[in-house]
């Protein structure tokens, strides 16, 4: 098989740029190792990854697209597309051996709203229908695509070719455009020998457990239970209806629901303090996890795994490279570093856009090196970015108080950069929350350094310097005491 492009890996972001390269009527073959449709997880959008998914529908034609971009449209034109809704963020911070309990002023809670009501709201992908639903346009869309296909040899010389076995036998594809869409970028990164960053300087540190349930409580109403309906009358939003972050010590754990009674958890944790003990099943871990926080253990008191637990080792990765002159990463092929505060549904469709343009713009083009050099080096920047937020804010979950305010490093860029998209105004290209803004990333840069020396009763100061520090960003007053940490949707409009 000879074609223009080859992408391998078939979830919603190699899908996506399959077709993209059928519009503009490249030849383009779509490999997966596995079959859809398949579990996955990254599953929660946020407003700027819906803002990405518009502007990819507009800028490629397709009006199919579209809808997906709001839970209202989503729901009113895909019903048969498992979604969730989620209307912002929600955070808890819990202590081994003690129920939760709202405390004064919230302050062991935080929400921050992202939408204004549900019609307009995020979604929580169900990535088994959503990425299946892609593949099945990009057939249509005349892309030829190749599931149960194992790449056992990648040559680069003029071009590629792509050796793989599949059910019927071997199948050799000779592509002049190769694309990792992959998870892990071993791909790319051993056909070219690229070396990875030290995972020393990667300043985040997790592992994951995880898996699909259903029968999981509402944390909403076992608030209510424990403290009466004052528990959650000042939440912005309901506040299962969001990425639902329960923080403990040294880790934290994710609850995301989907619409047809599935949802999404998994505990997030630091491999050195929470190591993977001998003989531990994940199921006991689990266990074990969810019985040293009773409320937590009360969530889930009726839930059922709907497939087999997922236990990772260290998660963390970033390759020093992730484009050449003919051949591009997306984002989580060149790295990875944890699920906190979802970024990466809209990093992907931001190198998804990129690399959209590039395509359509200069395939046969001389500046075609030098686009892909940046779109490189944007991703990199904006995965090290990430990184410096998400390494902070892990450094920071025994002082919930402090980590409050470093959250907000992430919701000031995002609504930042919402703001200019809504407005029209946001740069071509312009990278993933701010990362390639140098005021913006110093200012944050010198709080991130900070943050872990915060005693907690010097949270209130640390909180003062951080809203001077981003005051031209701080478009909604985040940070602002007297908000008691809930923040209801705002414009700066």
């Amino acid at each position: 098989m000879d074609v223009d492009l080859a992408i391998v890996g078939s979830g919603f972001g190699g899908a996506l740029l399959a077709i993209i390269a059928r519009q503009m009527g490249l030849s383009v073959a779509l490999l997966e190792r596995g079959v859809h449709p398949r579990f996955a997880i990254g599953e929660s959008s946020t407003p700027l990854a819906d803002f990405k998914l518009a502007a990819i529908a507009d800028r490629f034609g397709l009006d199919w697209l579209r809808p997906f971009s709001k839970y209202g449209t989503w729901k009113a034109t895909y019903p048969q597309i498992a979604c969730g809704l989620k209307r912002g963020f929600s955070f808890f911070r819990h202590h081994p051996g003690h129920d939760f309990i709202p405390a004064p002023g919230n302050a062991n809670a935080l929400l921050v709203a992202a939408s204004p009501d549900d019609l307009h709201a995020d979604t929580h992908w169900f990535r088994a229908d959503f990425d299946a639903h892609l593949v099945e346009r990009a057939i249509a869309a005349g892309v030829a695509y190749l599931d149960h296909a194992e790449i056992h040899r990648v040559i680069h010389d003029v071009g590629w070719t792509i050796e793989a076995i599949r059910p019927e036998g071997e199948k050799r594809i000779r592509a002049s455009f190769l694309i990792d869409a992959t998870g892990d970028g071993q791909l790319l990164g051993r056909a070219l020998d690229i070396k990875p960053v030290d995972s020393a300087h990667l300043r985040a540190r997790s592992r994951a457990l995880y898996s699909h349930f259903t029968g999981v409580e509402r944390w909403g109403d076992l608030l209510t239970e424990m403290a009466g309906p004052a528990a959650i009358a000042s939440h912005p939003f309901p506040c299962d209806a969001a990425a639902l972050h329960q923080i403990i010590d040294n880790g934290w754990m994710w609850i995301l629901r989907f619409d047809h009674g599935i949802a999404s958890a998994g505990f997030s944790l630091h491999p050195d303090v929470h190591p993977i003990r001998p003989n531990e099943s994940p199921e006991a871990e689990w266990q074990r996890l969810l019985g040293a926080h009773p409320l937590l253990a009360r969530q889930f008191a009726k839930a059922e795994t709907v497939r087999p637990f997922v236990r990772t080792g260290r998660l963390q990765r970033r390759l020093t490279q992730a484009a050449g002159a003919d051949w591009a990463m997306l984002p989580h092929a060149a790295g990875f570093l944890d699920a906190w505060l979802s970024p990466g549904i809209a990093q992907t469709l931001f190198a998804v856009e990129r690399l959209g343009k590039i395509l359509a713009d200069d395939w046969r083009s001389p500046r075609r090196a030098e686009r892909l050099a940046a779109y490189g080096r944007s991703v990199l920047n904006e995965l090290e970015w990430m990184d410096e937020i998400t390494g902070t804010c892990f450094e920071c979950f025994d002082r919930f108080e402090v980590m409050a305010p470093v959250s907000m490093l992430y919701f000031a860029a995002a609504h930042y950069c919402e703001e200019r998209e809504r407005a029209g105004k946001a740069p071509p290209d312009a990278a993933f929350l701010l990362a390639d803004d140098p005021a913006y990333r110093q200012a944050a840069s010198r709080l991130c350094q900070a943050a872990p020396r915060i005693a907690a009763s010097d949270a209130a100061r640390f909180a003062a310097e951080f809203r001077a520090a981003i005051a031209p960003y701080n478009l909604c007053g985040l940070g602002d005491p007297s908000r008691c940490n809930m923040y209801p949707f705002s414009t700066a409009s």
